[in-house]
C-alpha cells in the first residue's frame, strides 16, 4: 500500500450506530424493523414492513410525501416511523407514538462488529483520545457508557438528542474538538456514512474524514478531498499512530 503524509492526526471520533456495530447484531434493517416495532408492541410482518418502506421511498420520489428518505434529526425520525405506519395501516400513527418507537430504538440490545474493540485498545494504549458522536436519542447514553466507558469519558460522547444538533451540522463537530481539547485540523472522524459522517467532518473542520464502508461494493472512482475510504475499523491505526495511509 502506497503511503502518504496526512495532517498530523491527534483524536479520533467515531459515529455509533452501523460504524461500530448494530442493533441486533447482523441482521437485515427490515428485521431491525419489525424487532423495534415489536419492542412497543405492534407486530407487523417483514413483507408488511418492506412494501411500506418501498412505498414511502416512491412517494417521497413523486413528492406526495415530505421526505428526507433519510432523516438524521429526532423530528424527521418521528415522522418517518409516523409515515411507515400510516402506510402499514395502523389506525394512530401519531406524533407521540412515532417518538416512542424513535426513543425505543436505544433500547435493542447493540452488538460490536468484531473490530471495534480492538481499534478503541489499540488506540488507547497510544494515549489517543477518542470521542463518540451521534445522532441518536438521550436513551442510548448509559449504553455507550457502559459499553466504551473505559475507553470514552463521558463529556466527549456526544448525543444529538442530548444538544438539539445533529450530524452533518458543523457545530457538533467542533464541540466535540473542544471537548477533547484537541484543535480541530487534528481530529479525525471515522462513520459508515459518506455524506452525513466523513464529508460532515471535513465540512466542520476536521483533518480527515473516514468513510467506513462495509458494502462489499467496488470502491468509488473519486472521493471528496480530506475524505477516505477504509472498510474495517483497524485500518484507522495506521492514520493516527503512524501519521500515514
Amino acid at each position: 500500500m502506497n503511503h502518504t503524509t496526512q495532517p498530523n492526526i491527534k483524536a479520533v471520533l467515531f459515529d455509533w450506530d452501523m460504524t461500530l456495530g448494530a442493533a441486533l447484531g447482523n441482521i437485515s434493517s427490515v428485521e431491525r424493523t419489525a424487532a423495534l416495532l415489536r419492542h412497543v408492541g405492534l407486530n407487523y410482518s417483514m413483507e408488511a414492513i418492506e412494501a411500506a418502506r418501498a412505498q414511502r421511498q416512491a412517494r417521497i420520489e413523486q413528492g406526495q410525501l415530505p421526505g428526507p428518505l433519510a432523516p438524521q434529526t429526532k423530528e424527521g425520525l418521528i415522522v418517518y416511523y409516523q409515515q411507515l405506519l400510516a402506510l402499514l395501516d395502523h389506525p394512530q400513527p401519531s406524533a407521540d407514538l412515532g417518538e416512542q418507537v424513535y426513543n425505543a430504538y436505544a433500547h435493542l440490545a447493540f452488538v460490536f462488529y468484531p473490530d471495534t474493540l480492538p481499534t478503541f485498545r489499540a488506540l488507547a494504549a497510544q494515549g489517543v483520545p477518542l470521542g463518540i458522536i451521534t445522532n441518536h436519542s438521550p436513551a442510548i447514553r448509559p449504553v455507550i457508557e457502559a459499553e466504551l466507558g473505559a475507553f470514552v469519558s463521558p463529556e466527549t460522547i456526544l448525543i444529538s438528542g442530548e444538544l438539539d444538533l445533529y450530524k452533518p451540522e458543523p457545530a457538533i463537530f467542533r464541540q466535540a474538538a473542544s471537548r477533547l481539547q484537541i484543535p480541530i485540523e487534528h481530529c479525525l472522524y471515522v462513520g459508515d456514512n459518506l455524506e452525513v459522517d466523513a464529508l460532515g467532518a471535513i465540512t466542520a473542520g476536521y483533518g480527515l474524514g473516514l468513510w467506513c464502508d462495509r458494502s462489499a461494493q467496488p470502491a468509488p472512482e473519486n472521493l471528496p478531498d480530506g475524505v477516505h475510504r477504509i472498510t474495517d475499523l483497524e485500518q484507522v491505526i495506521p492514520y493516527v499512530v503512524d501519521g500515514k495511509r
